[in-house]
């Protein structure tokens, strides 16, 4: 695990997911803390060999692999914890996470690390819908609404710097994920838009390499959207589950366990959502819904 510096006060730590470092000359305020115990206690190892204190944690949003390590680190230190609306629910509350997904009390399988970190304090909830200028006194930085692969999820950015958490995601995650969890496309949608415009002088995703172009990004995550949409919009009718296996097929997505196929169908129903409210499919009910294309 090492510190790598972008700019003056913009650094990160590598690793399945890039945490944010803000520094001062002696303080840090991490952006996201990895998915468990040991990633805190790595990142707080790292912290103090480069002579940093912890001064605060910004969660990105909810996931686990992003606030995994707050529980260790606020044992550790007197960090205080921020995080935006709705998300900061599900940090308190992991077991919110994997209720969702299953709509019900979930399986034993589900009720694992990758869902459901260990509970963390937050101090202090964020309005996700705006720009928000956080003073930590030697240090400033201003959160950026980034909603659509999670409800709240916001970025943080310093010194022209955006840490972007999972507004994008690389070419090696969809290769190997081939839909990524986006849980509102219209929202999605808007958050590229505004990256694509944007003007920062550099962007760090959680899962991709940090950047100084993001339009390469932004391109290979709306193609994706657009060929799911554009796959949906070929079926004539189907249920959801009906739906879910021909969405496999296409895209040669296995789900081999509960939490594969229950990302995946939350997934698919933050499509059909979107094309229901668009006005492109109907429902039909007769013991189950079907999904209607709208000719």
């Amino acid at each position: 695990m090492k510190l790598v510096q972008v700019s003056d006060r913009a650094c990160f730590i590598p690793g399945p997911t890039n945490v944010g470092v803000v520094r001062s000359k002696d303080t840090a305020i991490l952006v996201d803390t990895g998915l468990d115990r040991e990633s805190g206690r790595k990142i707080l190892k790292l912290l103090e060999k480069n002579g940093l204190k912890l001064e605060a944690v910004i969660n990105t949003h909810s996931h686990a692999d992003h606030f995994g390590g707050n529980s260790y680190l606020v044992s550790r230190t007197d960090a205080r914890v921020y995080a935006p609306e709705v998300e900061a629910g599900i940090i308190q509350y992991p077991y919110l996470e994997p209720l969702y997904l299953f709509s019900a009390h979930p399986v034993n399988e589900m009720m694992n690390r990758f869902l459901m970190a260990r509970p963390s304090r937050v101090d202090n909830v964020i309005n996700a819908d705006s720009r928000i200028e956080l003073d930590f006194g030697k240090t400033k930085v201003t959160t950026v609404p980034l909603p659509g692969h999670s409800p709240g999820q916001i970025g943080v950015e310093v010194d022209g710097v955006l840490y972007c958490a999972d507004a994008v995601f690389s070419e090696r995650v969809v290769e190997k994920y081939r839909i990524p969890l986006f849980m509102d496309i219209e929202k999605q949608r808007e958050t590229l838009s505004f990256l694509e415009k944007s003007s920062f002088e550099r962007y760090i995703p959680c899962h991709a390499e940090p950047a100084e172009d993001i339009t390469p990004l932004v391109d290979l995550n709306l193609d994706v959207i657009e060929r799911v949409e554009e796959f949906l919009l070929s079926i004539s009718k189907g249920t959801t589950d009906e739906i879910l296996a021909k969405l496999c097929s296409e895209f040669e997505i296995r789900l081999n366990n509960f939490t594969e196929y229950s990302l995946m169908l939350a997934t698919l129903k933050a499509y059909l959502s979107y094309l229901y409210n668009r006005g492109d499919i109907r429902a039909e009910f007769d013991g189950t819904v079907y999904w209607v294309r709208v000719s």
